[in-house]
């Protein structure tokens, strides 16, 4: 998706206010549709493309409803078989040349820089979109409902085969971020139109910090949050599949060592730390994620080198760097989404506490620098924290409470801590229960708790 990022028609019109978001779906219902039929056909070159063309054409030609979409794949007869990176590239192609056909001189103008868009007036700002308009409109869309409604009744049964596509790496390469969210959130609502084809499954792979900026960057009147959950699942793992993820680690580190047994975790990590099991303590002190799993193994074996058992003095000794590195690493993972991260990691760690009452956090001292730090620095728009800040500061009655349950729900979200809403509950993770904690649940009882893998960071004991 770089290659649309980069486009300096597109970022233009971005930044004169014009809504891409008719465009971005047409974008991804394009790739998507012609990305299916190459599957679907195996679609190996031009020839046998146009000859898929021509077989959906004669199925199809005698209904009028589908005259649109047979018109729409005319103009693509002979490349149902390129990938989907050239797929996006040519259809943005074809958009920048119609904007530039319109605004070419505009875009130099904007290309060479001085903020060019913001000296514009408001007025000319709605004559450009308005001139761009024909372009960006429903009825590329209309045609390809129709597209989606021929392939979802060409060829089928109850043996038909079953396609898979997946998309990945929706968070790596890009250079201008301005237009990143509104791709993302263009293909979340595209995906809703391909459920009636029934023999196609499309997987998105997102990180949480990116659809949690997704939906900070998008939202607007008809946003919904809760109408996204039907198309998610969160992946999460159990502590049976960490540990055998854990022993081929192990087992592939060790392997020339120890040529005639299988080694596993436990032959490794023989001791408890205190009274707990090594594997539960070093899990304990994850998000049950593998990735942070094996870096605490890799730094456990990393102490121990030149010893064959890693004893729980090590396991501590490990501990401490691999908190401060997990302490980095959220910090850097989440700052797209919620840039005073730092801030507020250091609002609850500097404690020196591991459990925090929520009437200790809505100190009004701390309050007020916390909420004076936001407020001084730069507006962010996407800072859900900064307008907070901004009324905290402009009352003359301040109440810390409304601040505190922010800040809370921010950490909570980003798995720095567990609360526990009221005294006989257990204390509830974002990696292990709901992903969001509502503000309106908060009250006096609850208690905040640093999860165990900041406790190094923090120089916290136990709680």
């Amino acid at each position: 998706m770089s290659y649309v990022s980069n486009s300096d028609a597109l970022n233009f019109l971005h930044a004169i206010g014009a809504d891409l978001d008719l465009l971005f779906q047409a974008l991804w219902k394009h790739v998507l549709c012609i990305e299916f039929i190459r599957l679907k056909f195996s679609v190996t070159n031009e020839t046998n493309s146009r000859s898929v063309f021509e077989r959906l054409r004669s199925r199809f030609s005698r209904d009028d409803r589908k005259a649109r979409a047979i018109r729409y794949l005319k103009d693509w007869e002979g490349k149902f078989w390129i990938t989907m990176d050239q797929n996006i590239k040519e259809l943005t192609e074809r958009v920048e040349k119609a904007v530039k056909a319109e605004l070419g001189a505009e875009i130099e103008k904007f290309k060479a820089g001085g903020q060019y868009e913001k000296r514009l007036s408001t007025d000319k700002k709605s004559e450009f979109v308005s001139r761009v308009r024909k372009i960006i409109s429903s009825d590329q869309l209309a045609e390809l409902a129709g597209v989606i409604e021929m392939l979802s009744e060409s060829e089928g049964g109850e043996d038909m085969k079953h396609f898979y596509i997946l998309i990945d790496k929706l968070d790596e390469h890009w250079v201008d971020v301005s237009l990143r969210f509104k791709l993302i959130r263009a293909l979340i609502e595209s995906l809703k139109s391909f459920r009636r084809i029934t023999n196609l499954k499309i997987l998105v792979a997102l990180r949480s910090d990116v659809l949690e900026r997704v939906v900070q960057e998008t939202r607007d009147l008809t946003f919904q949050r809760e109408k996204l959950d039907d198309y998610f699942v969160h992946i999460r793992w159990t502590k049976p599949l960490l540990r055998q993820l854990v022993n081929s680690r192990i087992q592939s580190l060790f392997r020339g060592q120890y040529a005639d047994r299988v080694i596993e975790f436990q032959d490794v990590f023989p001791f408890n730390v205190g009274n707990v099991d090594a594997f539960d303590y070093i899990v304990d002190r994850t998000l049950m994620r593998p990735r942070d799993v094996i870096a605490f193994v890799n730094e456990c074996i990393e102490v121990a080198q030149g010893s064959y058992e890693v004893t729980s003095t090590m396991i501590r000794r490990a501990e401490s760097n691999f908190s401060r590195i997990r302490r980095d690493a959220l910090e850097q993972e989440w700052q797209s989404a919620f840039p005073s991260i730092k801030r507020l990691l250091d609002f609850v760690g500097t404690r020196q506490k591991a459990i925090v009452t929520f009437e200790e956090l809505c100190s009004q001292k701390e309050v007020d620098d916390i909420a004076l730090a936001i407020y001084s620095e730069k507006k962010i728009d996407y800072d859900p924290l900064y307008e907070l800040a901004s009324t905290y500061y402009e009352k003359d009655n301040r109440s810390a409470e409304e601040m505190v349950k922010a800040i809370v729900g921010i950490l909570y979200r980003v798995g720095a801590i567990g609360v526990k809403l009221k005294n006989g509950n257990r204390f509830m993770y974002s990696h292990l229960d709901d992903a969001l904690l509502p503000a309106a649940q908060f009250t006096e009882d609850a208690r905040v708790r640093i999860h165990p893998m900041l406790w190094g960071a923090f120089h916290l004991q136990a709680a």
